[in-house]
């Protein structure tokens, strides 16, 4: 039979609980990020991506990485050029998955920001902002002209990714948050492995 002082302990927990809960109502839910990154050669990268990077920059200094994450594997090229920075994502066959530019938070359009500040507010206490990137996915013609400035007539997704330091109740931990162009947010991923020396490039 449980006595009293413990059943008062017990409800005044579950009190404090729920007051949480309704003063919080959207607290946090998300998945992890488990990620691995390391270099490899360009003679282990395959060839049709090779290529195509070899043809976006030229002149650039391209270092190439094996992603391991809970996902699986991919293959990315990260590039350096005129103070920007790319990320272009493969599969392990060498398809292009996506084009990824470091941007600030700034440069993206008024109204997408303001959606996005809403949808992090609703999600964390306090945030700070570690990096911004612009991802496009769709064909390799499509974003080779996307990447020299030009329009394109074909189809093509636009999607901004955030890597942030978020806090909530008794709770600070770094995040990737998804957002699609209108800045709705699509995804929440919990990263798990900080140790990664590429987390900012």
């Amino acid at each position: 039979m449980i006595n009293d002082k413990y059943y008062n302990r017990l409800r005044v927990s579950l009190m404090v609980s729920t007051f949480i809960f309704l003063l919080y109502p959207n607290s946090l839910s998300a998945q992890n990020k488990i990620e691995r990154e390391f270099r490899i050669k360009p003679g282990k990268v395959p060839k049709s991506a090779l290529n195509y990077v070899t043809q976006l920059f030229p002149a650039g200094k391209i270092k190439w990485y094996v992603e391991k994450s809970e996902s699986g594997e991919s293959i990315e090229a990260k590039i350096k050029t005129n103070r920007t920075i790319y990320s272009i994502e493969f599969d392990r066959m060498g398809k292009l998955q996506d084009i990824e530019t470091i941007v600030s938070f700034d440069s993206l359009p008024e109204k997408v920001r303001g959606a996005i500040n809403e949808g992090l507010k609703s999600k964390f206490m306090r945030i700070k902002i570690l990096k911004v990137q612009r991802q496009w996915s769709g064909s390799p013609e499509t974003l080779q002209l996307l990447l020299a400035g030009k329009n394109s007539s074909r189809n093509y997704m636009t999607r901004y990714e955030i890597v942030l330091r978020g806090i909530n109740i008794k709770s600070t931990s770094d995040y990737e948050v998804l957002f699609d162009d209108q800045g709705r947010l699509v995804k929440i991923l919990k990263i798990i492995n900080q140790n990664n020396p590429h987390l900012l490039y």
